[in-house]
């Protein structure tokens, strides 16, 4: 058995390391990973999102999927801490803890439905126009947006810590 799990981690590392050769180099200016989206952030970011900073474009509007996957991330990963507990955590804790969780999926994912009831595609900020000057919705957008990924940060870090201060938690088992 010892035998097998040397040899399967050698076969993940030289798989590793044989995908980590294909990456194109970022140092080459017509690499296509220089060039192939971030021309067209340069070029369109400040029209299409009303940000001028292409960064801050990047980060907070064309990247939404990702804060939406660490909300769901960071949810599931709270959850999994809770199932696996031995002792029922306190009344106080799980409140907290599904309490920043559900205002943080609240969050996320009623941004992206009220998108969709406007009209618009799931997590498109020009949803909030109707409520927001269209300049400022994207902003508000993607602060709604981040302050549920964080809530739910919250709630795991909750569960984490109640889980380190527990008995099967902590390191003297």
């Amino acid at each position: 058995m010892k035998t097998a799990s040397w040899f399967l981690t050698l076969l993940l590392a030289g798989l590793l390391v044989y995908a980590f050769s294909q990456v194109p180099s970022t140092a080459e200016p017509s690499s296509a990973l220089s060039s192939h989206l971030t021309l067209r952030y340069q070029e369109r970011g400040e029209a299409e999102t009303g940000i001028h900073s292409p960064m801050e474009a990047v980060l907070s509007d064309y990247r939404s999927f990702d804060l939406l996957a660490a909300a769901v991330l960071f949810s599931t990963a709270a959850l999994t801490v809770l199932f696996f507990f031995h002792h029922p955590p306190s009344f106080g804790v799980l409140f907290s803890t599904y309490l920043w969780l559900g205002l943080g999926a609240l969050m996320v994912l009623g941004l992206g439905f009220l998108s969709l009831k406007t009209g618009s595609n799931f997590l498109d900020f020009e949803a909030l126009a109707a409520w927001a000057p269209p300049a400022q919705a994207r902003g508000d957008g993607a602060l709604i947006l981040l302050a549920g990924a964080l809530l739910t940060l919250g709630g795991l870090l909750a569960i984490a810590l109640r889980w380190i201060q527990s008995p099967e938690g902590s390191s003297g088992r």
